[in-house]
C-alpha cells in the first residue's frame, strides 16, 4: 500500500507540474495496474483536482454518483493517440483532502490488484467503504479533547510498533468506556499539559476506572508542555498511518471524534512530553468505583460523578517500560 501511494504521488505531482491547457481536458499519466478493461490512469484537471480513472467495460454504463460533500464518481470518455475509452472517473473537489483521497485511491488500486475482473465494481466498493471520510466532521475537537487525542495516539503508535492491527483495541472512538480494551485488558488514557509538577488528573464517572471483568486495567499519565519543536497532531496521525495495517480503521475512528488529516487544522498545538507514569489500576490505587461505594451505586437524583485522583496519593511505584511493553503487548491474546 505504502509503495502504490508513493507513486500515486509521484504521478499527480508530475501531472501538476504542467497544467491542463482547457476545462474539457485532463492530463493523464498510465499506473502499473492492469485490470480486464485496460489500465488506471493518474489524472489532473485544470484546477489542480486529482482524478483515478477506472476504465469500464465496452459496453458499461455508469451514472454519475456524488458520493460525499466532496467525493463523487461520474463516467469520461477520454481520447488520445492510441484512442478512445470510457472510464469510472473517482474525483475528490477539495484539495485540502488530498492525502485522504490519496488512501483511498491505493486502496483502489490494491483491490484491483487483487481483482482486475470487474474493475468499476472492485473500485465502487472501495469508495463506499471511505466516504464516510469526506463528509463534513459530526463535531469539532475541543482543545482538551485535543491533549487527550495526543495522549491516546502516543499509546497507539507505542503499540503499533509490535502489532499493525492494535488499532482495533483502540475503543474509545466507539464510545467504550475505556480507550483501549480487548475485552479483558484495558487503557485508560489522561493526558494533561501544565508547568505544574502535581501529577493529578479528572476521572468521569464510576466506571472509568473500573477495572474489567476478570481482566486488568493500566493507567497512562503523560504531562506535556508546549514547545517550539514539539510534536504536531499531524505529525502523530502521519506516524500511525505509517504503522498500521488498516489506515482506514484509524482514519474513521478519528473522524469518528471529530479529527480528520487535512488542511482544516490550521493552529494545531506543538507539544513536549515532558512525564509519562503508567500505572496498574488495582484495590491499591486511589479511585472510585460502584462497588466502593456504601451502597454500590451513587445516591438517589446523583446523575454524574466526577472527582480528581492525585497519583502521589498511589500506594504502588509506576511501572517501568519494560513491564508496561510485555503487558501491552498481549492485548489481544486469548486467556
Amino acid at each position: 500500500m505504502s509503495d502504490l501511494r508513493t507513486v500515486l504521488d509521484e504521478h499527480w505531482e508530475r501531472l501538476e507540474a504542467v497544467p491542463a491547457p482547457r476545462a474539457d481536458v485532463l492530463r493523464t499519466s498510465v499506473l502499473p495496474v492492469q485490470t480486464s478493461c485496460g489500465q488506471v490512469l493518474a489524472a489532473v484537471d485544470v484546477n489542480g483536482i486529482r482524478h483515478l480513472m477506472v476504465p469500464l467495460r465496452a459496453r458499461q454504463r455508469i451514472a454519475d454518483t456524488p458520493v460525499g460533500a466532496a467525493l463523487g464518481i461520474c463516467e469520461r470518455p477520454l481520447q488520445n493517440e492510441d484512442g478512445y475509452a470510457r472510464y469510472a472517473d473517482i474525483a475528490c473537489s477539495r484539495r485540502e483532502l488530498d492525502d485522504v483521497f490519496t488512501g483511498l485511491c491505493g486502496d483502489v488500486l490494491v483491490a484491483l490488484e487483487a481483482d482486475a475482473a470487474r474493475p468499476y465494481h472492485t473500485a465502487r466498493m472501495v469508495v463506499d467503504r471511505w466516504r464516510q471520510l469526506f463528509a463534513p466532521l459530526p463535531r469539532t475537537l475541543t482543545p482538551a479533547e485535543v491533549i487527550g487525542l495526543f495522549g491516546e495516539l502516543l499509546v497507539l503508535t507505542r503499540m503499533l510498533e509490535d502489532d499493525p492491527d492494535a488499532v482495533r483495541h483502540w475503543t474509545g472512538p466507539e464510545g467504550n468506556r475505556h480507550d483501549f480494551s480487548d475485552g479483558m485488558r484495558a487503557v485508560e488514557v489522561k493526558s494533561v499539559v501544565t508547568a505544574s509538577e502535581r501529577r493529578t488528573m479528572h476521572i468521569h464517572g464510576l466506571d472509568q476506572l473500573e477495572t474489567p471483568a476478570g481482566g486488568s486495567l493500566l493507567l497512562a499519565w503523560h504531562r506535556f508542555e508546549p514547545h517550539p519543536d514539539g510534536t504536531s497532531l499531524p505529525d502523530l496521525v502521519t506516524r500511525a498511518r505509517r504503522m498500521c495495517g488498516d489506515e482506514l480503521a484509524l482514519l474513521s475512528k478519528l473522524v469518528r471524534i471529530g479529527y480528520r488529516p487535512s488542511g482544516e487544522h490550521h493552529h494545531e498545538p506543538r507539544l513536549r512530553l515532558v512525564e509519562s507514569r503508567w500505572h496498574l489500576v488495582d484495590d491499591d490505587f486511589p479511585r472510585l468505583t460502584a462497588a466502593s461505594m456504601a451502597e454500590g451505586t451513587p445516591p438517589l437524583g446523583v446523575l454524574d460523578v466526577r472527582y480528581t485522583v492525585d497519583l502521589a496519593a498511589a500506594r504502588t511505584e509506576p511501572l517501568d517500560d519494560a513491564t508496561v511493553n510485555d503487558l501491552l503487548r498481549h492485548m489481544g491474546e486469548t486467556a
